[in-house]
């Protein structure tokens, strides 16, 4: 065999030590809040013959850093990339807020 055969054949050196990136990301984690807010707009509205109303939602998805307000009627937040989002409707809308970390 040559040398170049030989170099080909040899096992990579095996790294030991932890990537950069994930050791700030558990710094992250610890000190920092990330939420998942998922709100539930009213889609299209379905009226059947027998008169009962079937109403469908569109669910829309942000994540947030920080929540200022949440009520059906008014929410705000701060976004990840640090843009304020207000957020008002007439009538009550759904919402689901879950911390990530």
């Amino acid at each position: 065999m040559t040398q170049k055969e030989e170099s080909l054949d040899a096992d990579p050196p095996i790294v030991t030590q932890a990537p950069r990136w994930s050791i700030i990301q558990h710094i992250k984690e610890f000190f920092l809040e990330k939420y998942e807010l998922t709100i539930f707009f009213p889609g299209e509205v379905h009226i059947q013959l027998d008169g009962t109303r079937i109403e469908t939602f569109a669910p829309k998805k942000y994540y947030a850093k920080t929540i200022k307000k949440l009520s059906p009627k008014h929410i705000i937040f701060i976004d990840t990339a640090n843009i304020r989002h207000v957020i008002q409707v007439t009538s009550p809308v759904g919402y689901s807020l879950k911390k990530i970390y």
